[in-house]
């Protein structure tokens, strides 16, 4: 067998390998993000008539004031954890996308030409 068709088969085996490990790590590193949604608690009875607030509503409304800002906050902790997720993976998706095209440009030199890549990739290499 010729020496570039081996090349060509380890270049292929490398990248499915690197394709199965990061969709691995990326469905065990990832975790969807529970966030407790109980239900409401009922108000307490408010007498009839009146215009006032009992003691005990505005103990009620308080609670669900403080736990209604608790899930907000969890929510925005989820949500900038998944921004800094998202722009750490376009990072490492740039630099990758580089790496490849820096061995496509040495190997073309070499008279080796990588696999043809996918014209989504070509495009995304090209709009950095």
């Amino acid at each position: 067998m010729e020496t570039s068709s081996w090349l060509g088969l380890l270049a292929v085996l490398i990248t499915t390998i690197g394709t199965v490990l990061g969709t691995w790590l990326g469905r065990t590193k990832t975790t969807v993000q529970e966030i407790p949604a109980e239900g409401v608690d009922p108000a307490p009875a408010q007498p009839e008539g009146t215009w006032t607030v009992s003691p005990e509503m505005y103990r009620w409304f308080q609670d669900q004031m403080a736990s209604m800002h608790g899930r907000i906050r969890t929510l925005e902790d989820a949500e900038a954890e998944a921004r800094t997720r998202a722009d750490r993976t376009d990072r490492l998706l740039g630099l990758a996308l580089d790496h490849i095209s820096q061995q496509d440009a040495r190997l073309t030199a070499a008279g080796m030409p990588l696999v043809p890549m996918d014209p989504e990739l070509v495009a995304a290499r090209d709009a950095r």
